[in-house]
């Protein structure tokens, strides 16, 4: 019976054996130096908190007074920010390996140069909203940023850390105020007259402290190569800056307050210094190269998060008054407005992979993503200088808002098996993405007593019997598409981690809204009086809306066998 079934076990096929990797290889530990690409999405915001111009009469010189926020109107006091931009980041760091337990610290200095401007305004308020000239603005700029950070982390593999990070960080910021020199905007800075405003230009520039929290996954590719993907999340606090201009009958005095959070995504490639031949560093080089008898093939679900940042930006491209061009001879209007965001991602995906061969695999994946985030700007009801007839009492009653919710994707995959337990992969197809614009017109109707002597009236562009509708909400579901890669870590032969970035370009979308008018509104108040508008027609206008993203997206899926 031995004979017989020895002789029947020599004629089964052969099976390559799994290598069994030791509970914990000793090669994580030392120095490392390295460099990682990705991108910075800032969330910052500018807030004007006095604003006194001593050349105006004395009732009026707080400006946000003469403006007629005190007297009942909404105004706007300040403005986000935001911008996403290509960062780079060289770190170097030390690790100490306990088992399975790695602990470590490490340094990075990044450059990612990232500008947003508003246009129109030398500050973000209503009392600057003199003139829709592009000489007045106001931009805010981001260039380097660092940290000192502590990590802890666990090997699920002895090629594959799960990570934590946290530390003190810098960002290097600058804030600039550009007051119109042309007398055909605002004027406030255009030489020749007594109450000229001067220098034209003001910077600030401030390196800010603040700290950074985040985590990552580390893949061991060969001995003394490691990959890298992360995410880190910044908060810089705020911080008050104060702009001075004088002419030659007073003072401009401007004190504001900026605000930075940051976003950033990294991939990264490290080289670990150590002996070539020491113990774990070779045990860790024939786990790499075992023969496997596992595989990547199969079906797989899974659910991803991370976050999207929107680089998106919307401009006026006619507008028209009861067939009159409202454009005409704007030479020098601003057109267009940013409505970037950054918010958290969900999403679950699901896939199919087929390994052609022992180190290539191709695959075909789908996934849905809901990040719903909106940006809104408030003073005007269309983006641009030009609003339309009627087209903003600059107070917050007027809006104009872009809001992105889910985003999907059907995409192929191709992937390189660099150990046994690391897939690199490139991936890209089509893509879609949910959109809407929403354009509120003021309605508010009352008289605004600024100060002794000094009486107005708000009459909003869509107060009863004057323009309607008052609200205009569009939506739209764009088609795109999106490219990018990753890398992924088996933590058992079923159980997949991932680490992913891709950008995805939706192209531009365009709207057309009308508002009509036939009638008239008539207010009336005992200090105030008796006054009546009238309208008769048709505001037209056209506006285009660009939309591109930048997606990081850490997830963890199951292999179906």
């Amino acid at each position: 019976m031995l004979v017989a079934s020895a002789a029947t076990a020599a004629d089964l096929p052969l099976k390559a054996p799994a290598f069994k990797a030791p509970a914990a290889i000793e090669a994580w530990g030392g120095f490392y130096v390295g460099a990682g690409v990705g991108f910075r999405a800032s969330e910052s915001s500018v807030n004007v908190n006095s604003a006194t111009d001593t050349t105006a009469p004395a009732v009026l010189r707080n400006m946000f007074v003469a403006a007629d926020c005190f007297a009942g109107l909404p105004c706007v006091t300040g403005r986000s920010f935001n911008g996403t931009a290509f960062r780079i980041s060289p770190y170097l760091g030390y690790n100490w390996q306990i088992g399975k337990t790695v602990f470590g610290l490490e340094a990075d200095a990044a450059y990612a140069d990232q500008t947003t401007t508003i246009f129109g305004a030398a500050y973000p308020a209503t009392p600057f909203n003199g003139g829709a000239s592009t000489s007045n603005s106001f931009a805010l700029k981001t260039t380097w940023d660092a940290s000192i950070r502590g990590r802890a982390g666990y090997l699920v593999d002895p090629a594959v850390l799960l990570y934590g990070t946290a530390g003190p960080s810098w960002i290097h910021v600058e804030t600039t105020s550009n007051c119109s020199t042309l007398q055909s905007a605002d004027g406030r800075c255009a030489p020749g007259f007594a109450f000229s405003l001067a220098p034209a230009s003001l910077t600030n520039s401030k390196t800010q402290l603040g700290y950074t929290v985040g985590g990552g996954i580390e893949a061991m590719l060969w001995p003394n190569w490691i990959a890298r993907a992360e995410y880190r999340f910044a908060d810089y606090g705020h911080f008050s800056s104060t702009d001075v201009r004088t002419a030659a009958t007073g003072i401009q005095t401007v004190n504001y307050d900026t605000a930075i959070k940051t976003h950033t995504a990294t991939f990264g490639l490290a080289y670990k210094f150590g002996e070539p031949n020491a113990p774990g560093v070779k045990a860790l080089a024939a786990y790499a190269a075992a023969p496997q008898a596992t595989s990547w093939n199969g079906a797989y679900l899974g659910v991803g998060a991370g976050i999207r940042a929107n680089q998106v930006s919307s401009s006026t491209d006619t507008s028209t008054f009861s067939g009159f061009n409202v454009l005409a001879g704007c030479g020098d209007c601003f057109m267009g407005d940013r409505f970037d965001t950054s918010s958290a991602r969900i999403s679950p995906y699901l896939g199919y992979n087929w390994q052609v061969n022992p180190k290539w695999l191709l695959g075909v994946e789908g996934d849905f993503g809901w990040a719903d985030r909106q940006a809104s700007v408030f003073g005007r009801n269309l983006p641009g200088g030009i609003g339309g007839f009627f087209g903003g009492s600059g107070g917050m009653n007027d809006s104009f808002s872009i809001r992105t919710k889910w985003d999907a994707s059907i995409r192929a995959r191709a992937g390189y098996i660099v150990n046994p337990a690391f897939l690199a992969y490139l991936t890209g197809g089509p893509a879609w993405m949910s959109m809407e614009q929403t354009s509120n017109c003021d309605t508010a109707l009352k008289p605004l007593f600024t100060a002794p002597g000094f009486v107005s009236a708000e009459f909003g562009g869509c107060t009863a019997g004057l323009f309607s509708p008052a609200v205009i909400k569009q939506s739209a579901v764009r088609t795109g598409f999106t490219v990018g890669g990753g890398g992924e870590m088996k933590l058992t032969e079923n159980w997949i981690l991932r680490g992913e970035y891709r950008y995805a370009d939706f192209g531009t979308a365009r709207f057309t809204q009308s508002r009509t008018c036939n009638g008239s509104a008539t207010i009336s108040d005992p200090a105030f009086g008796t006054a009546t508008v009238f309208c008769s027609g048709t505001s037209s206008t056209t506006n285009s809306v660009r939309l591109q993203s930048h997606m990081a997206t850490f997830g963890i899926a199951y292999r179906f066998n």
